[in-house]
């Protein structure tokens, strides 16, 4: 019911906002005239200025929808002489109804149990998780049933650099809808986001930064995939989940981002092999058996022997993933000041790279 209550207060403040703009007012100026308004001074300068009863608005604008299950008289069959017989069932309803009061309530009791019309104590079952302050905030999001996902649209094995770079695309636009965001790392189906260490996304809401990061990155996954697969359709969606982790110091930021980039090049190179044996000709279980146990130097000469690569030779975004990053870049001529645009390369992760880009973690 809290939720209906302020679904109330957003679209009786969004009309009044929405129709002064509309009548030439500039957004601050609307907000300025609305601010301290109490619900009957927004009705009167609705009736005054634009001569609209709010009333008179649509109710599933004003009462959104409520979608339940309702007890409704149904036919079931007919007796003997042909004459309905009929009974009670529940149908889902949609309605756009008041439900803050007890009216609705009342008549729908089977839908609780309890009798409860006041609907403060709500927020006492709110789970909110505050991330620790004066510490860097690391999401890392992967997709969901990869290896599924990939066969559906046919990605080439071991990578797939079109899709890769459709994974950094997302990436970089992550960085414009999040400034926080200060270095992002991905390879294969995952992606970590470093947030600068006194951000207050959310006011650090656990649950909120997870939710909202897994569901920005998919739509940005989904909006750009016809400029990287013009001719492939999107036969289904990507499904990305988040976790969130907290770290201190910057040093252990940095010693995470190594850990994955080197998870990135075990995988890799194990998928490398991988791959090479089963085009050749392997099965995947012989393949499997025959990388069991192996060191990095052997798959780096089996590679070599069989199949005469050099797999240092193969591409740097396979090998050592991106890195995501805002440099500075000098914005004309005629402009003096530098601007910052978001790099993606990929390149080691050692002490050499962070001397040289000690300004992602300055504040």
């Amino acid at each position: 019911m809290i939720i209906w209550h302020g679904g109330h207060i957003n679209n009786h403040y969004n009309t009044c906002f929405w129709m002064l703009v509309k009548s030439g007012k500039t957004e601050k100026e609307a907000q300025q005239t609305l601010k301290g308004t109490f619900s009957e001074d927004k009705n009167e300068l609705l009736s005054q200025q634009f001569q609209v009863n709010y009333e008179d608005e649509p109710a599933m604008f004003r009462k959104g929808s409520s979608v339940y299950r309702d007890k409704v008289e149904t036919k079931v069959k007919t007796d003997d002489y042909g004459n309905p017989i009929k009974r009670i069932r529940l149908a889902i309803t949609v309605s756009n109804l008041d439900i803050i009061g007890p009216e609705f309530w009342g008549k729908h009791q089977y839908i609780l149990q309890e009798g409860k019309y006041r609907y403060e104590y709500v927020k006492k079952f709110d789970d909110i998780r505050r991330l620790p302050c004066c510490n860097w905030i690391v999401v890392r999001i992967s997709a969901c049933q990869f290896d599924k996902f990939s066969l559906i649209h046919s990605f080439d094995k071991p990578n797939d650099e079109t899709a890769l770079s459709l994974m950094n695309a997302s990436a970089s636009l992550m960085m414009e809808q999040f400034p926080d965001i200060i270095f992002g790392y991905g390879f294969s189906n995952e992606y970590s986001f470093v947030f600068q260490e006194n951000t207050e996304l959310y006011q650090r809401n656990e649950r909120l930064i997870l939710s909202s990061c897994s569901s920005w990155f998919t739509s940005f996954y989904m909006m750009k995939w016809k400029e990287y697969f013009p001719s492939k359709e999107l036969v289904q969606p990507p499904k990305f989940e988040a976790e969130v982790l907290c770290y201190p110091k910057p040093k252990i930021v940095c010693d995470y981002l190594s850990w994955r980039q080197a998870e990135c090049h075990n995988r890799n190179q194990y998928n490398t092999c991988f791959w090479m044996l089963v085009k050749s000709g392997e099965d995947e279980n012989k393949a499997n058996e025959i990388l069991k146990g192996t060191l990095s130097k052997d798959k780096n000469e089996l590679l070599f022997q069989r199949f005469q690569m050099n797999y240092n030779n193969e591409p740097a975004m396979f090998r050592k993933g991106s890195c995501t990053y805002r440099q500075k870049v000098k914005v004309s001529e005629d402009v003096v000041r530098d601007g910052w645009d978001v790099a993606v390369t990929h390149v080691d992760m050692g002490p050499d790279f962070w001397r040289k880009h000690i300004y992602i973690f300055d504040k």
